[in-house]
């Protein structure tokens, strides 16, 4: 993993500057200013965008990692004997010696190392360890071990070269903080195995699991296990490598590379699993290894029977992760249950995430099996299938587990990178692409449309009228109906806004919103947290939150709202339990108090707003508004949603 540390100076747009090394596939972000106010954490966090925050760690006021959703905390070495006190989050840990990284009394999701080159940042610190030395400790150790001390993009794979997990950056990103993203993109990123078969048209296999590799931000690497003669629609042949072959492959790369996980896919027999695994273990005793039993084509084609019961047991014995749909499960285990399979698990030490994509109902669902907990992960069921579906899952779940996630956060992101390459298009043959780079900029959507009630006109017609009109985003809120009802009204709602290019957010129903596979979700302040509700959703989905002071904007901002929705202007008849009226001067002074803290995000004026309200409201510092009466009570919905955008227009650029 790739990891920048803070500069212990305030820089210049220093915030930023982290968004961007994020957006180029930044891991881990350790916020680091010595002597530093609480204040001045707090305003950096805010200054990180909200889906980029579980990324970021602390080395001070630990109660920051919870309150703001990040990835954990840093512990120097005489803080150690506290671990415990956070141990729901990653905690990180720096020592100077080898002795010290053996004498830890709990097991860090990794460990910083330093000096392991002279130091950019602190003058006279010279390098403490000689190359030969790291090879051999860091060989045997099983703790990640993460370089620090003079780490540069020339002497990077160096770090690589003598088997450090990771490396951790200081002065060569912040000695000069205009070349920061370039000095960061020439750092040649992390690897990551796949053993599998050779797919012509690229749908699965080693092909599809480099792709998926490579758009997560690691580099993948390959060893074929078979040439198949296939396409997306029908499954020809396969000639198979022999172990001894696919063996040399993997050697040959030892010699350069050193991936911490490696995928196993396709592969002829359980006996040459078995030799695969021992190869593996023997060129890099601490890789983990993440088995997808393939015991069948999509297109129908079954490569082999199950194995032996005493081969299965000793190939289990070296398996991190399997993942299996019902059926491969119910092949290899015969009971497939949860408390079966978790007896499997407990016995080898291993974990099974047991796939849903194939079952039926409004949701998808794996089922995470440790030794110790059970868990489910939902998404919304697409409405086509893939070709490599099951490759571009447990090759995400690589990616992920090789970024430095936990397994459980690692199989969670790896289902959603997996449902949005599903929905990339209409065809078995997906496209795959980077999550992030799909958000949409709710700065540039200022109107809102939120629906209520109305005797002569449906919602759906409602929502129709008013994207005719221009308006691109559409809240559906229906207060008083059941999810039956509701889901009906969201699919129609759905297809209007995606026929015009609308955004569509389901208000108060998070399990709605998962089921419709909605933009996203609004919260009211008696609602699910936001955070709890970015876990079901995922992070590309838009969460936006109801404020009505600067206490709910300092929480909204802490929880990792993508929006604000911010009022009553005034009294509204569309809210039965209506919060304090805001009116102009309390947009004022809220937006001020945003400024004053930092934070910013978009913030949707909500409540009895007119049209002559309007430009003195986006005066105030607002980025938009949201609408419901004033454009549901008028005659013709499509020609008054035409006028307020033209009046917003005009008052954006007056207020420029």
């Amino acid at each position: 993993m790739i990891i920048v540390i803070t500069s212990p100076n305030d820089l210049p747009e220093e915030e930023e500057i982290a968004n961007r090394l994020f957006e180029n596939g930044l891991h881990a972000l350790h916020l680091r200013k010595p002597g530093a106010p609480r204040e001045r954490y707090e305003r950096f966090i805010r200054g990180i965008a909200p889906r980029f925050r579980e990324r970021v760690v602390v080395h001070d006021y630990p109660e920051l990692a919870e309150a703001y959703g990040l990835r954990g905390i840093h512990l120097r070495h005489g803080e150690i004997a506290r671990a415990e006190e956070w141990k729901d989050l990653s905690v990180s840990v720096s020592c100077h010696s080898f002795e010290e990284i053996r004498r830890l009394p709990f097991r860090p999701a990794y460990v910083f190392l330093s000096p392991v080159f002279d130091s950019i940042s602190k003058e006279g610190y010279r390098a403490a360890f000689h190359p030969d030395e790291l090879r051999r400790f860091l060989r045997e150790e099983d703790i990640p071990v993460v370089a620090l001390g003079g780490v540069t993009a020339e002497n990077a794979d160096q770090c690589r070269e003598m088997g450090f997990a990771g490396v951790a950056l200081l002065g060569h990103i912040w000695e000069h903080p205009g070349e920061a993203e370039r000095r960061f993109k020439a750092i040649f990123p992390d690897t990551a195995l796949s053993v599998a078969g050779f797919d012509p048209c690229a749908g699965a296999g080693i092909t599809a699991d480099t792709k998926t590799f490579e758009e997560l931000g690691v580099y993948g690497l390959g060893a074929a296990s078979a040439v198949t003669f296939q396409n997306q629609d029908e499954y020809l042949g396969t000639r198979w490598l022999p172990a001894e072959d696919i063996s040399r492959q993997v050697e040959t790369l030892a010699r350069k590379f050193s991936p911490r996980f490696v995928k196993i896919g396709l592969i002829e027999n359980f006996e040459t699993l078995l030799h695969m695994a021992k190869t593996l273990k023997r060129e890099w005793p601490r890789t983990r290894i993440i088995w997808d039993p393939i015991l069948k084509a999509s297109a129908g084609q079954v490569f082999h029977e199950t194995a032996s019961r005493k081969t299965l047991e000793e190939i289990l014995d070296f398996i991190y992760l399997l993942t299996p749909n019902a059926e491969e499960a119910k092949a290899l285990f015969g009971d497939a249950t949860d408390e079966a399979l978790q007896a499997v698990c407990r016995r080898h030490g291993t974990n099974i995430l047991r796939k849903g994509g194939h079952e039926t109902g409004a949701l998808s669902s794996d089922r995470l099996i440790t030794p110790e907990s059970l868990e489910t992960f939902s998404v919304a069921r697409a409405p086509v299938g893939k070709h490599g579906t099951g490759c571009a899952l447990s090759a995400a779940i690589v990616s992920f587990l090789t970024l430095g996630y936990p397994l459980a956060e690692a199989c969670r992101q790896g289902q959603w990178y997996v449902n949005r390459f599903i929905r990339s298009n209409a065809g078995k043959l997906g496209i795959h692409h980077q999550m992030e780079t799909s958000r949409p900029d709710l700065y540039s959507i200022p109107l809102q449309y939120i629906t209520d009630y109305r005797e002569d006109m449906s919602v759906v017609e409602q929502v129709e009228a008013v994207c005719r009109g221009g308006c691109r985003w559409v809240q559906l809120r229906m207060k008083e109906a059941s999810l039956e009802e509701l889901l009906e009204t969201g699919r129609k709602v759905k297809a209007v806004c995606r026929k015009h290019g609308a955004l569509f957010i389901v208000n108060d129903n998070v399990e709605a919103a998962l089921i419709l596979d909605a933009d996203g979700a609004h919260l009211g302040k008696e609602d699910m947290d936001p955070r709890e509700a970015r876990k079901l959703l995922g992070p590309s989905k838009i969460i936006g939150g109801t404020c009505n002071t600067l206490e709910d904007i300092e929480t909204r901002c802490r929880q990792g709202v993508d929006y604000i929705g911010l009022g009553p202007f005034t009294y509204t008849s569309t809210k039965k339990k209506l919060s304090p009226i805001l009116g102009l001067e309390g947009y004022r002074r809220l937006m001020e108090a945003c400024r004053e803290r930092g934070i910013r995000l978009p913030v949707h004026a909500i409540g009895g707003i007119t049209e002559n309200d309007i430009p003195p409201i986006l005066a105030t510092g607002v980025s938009g508004v949201a609408l419901s009466s004033l454009l549901k009570n008028s005659g013709d919905m499509t020609t008054k949603t035409t006028e307020i955008i033209n009046i917003i227009r005009h008052a954006t650029i007056k207020n420029s």
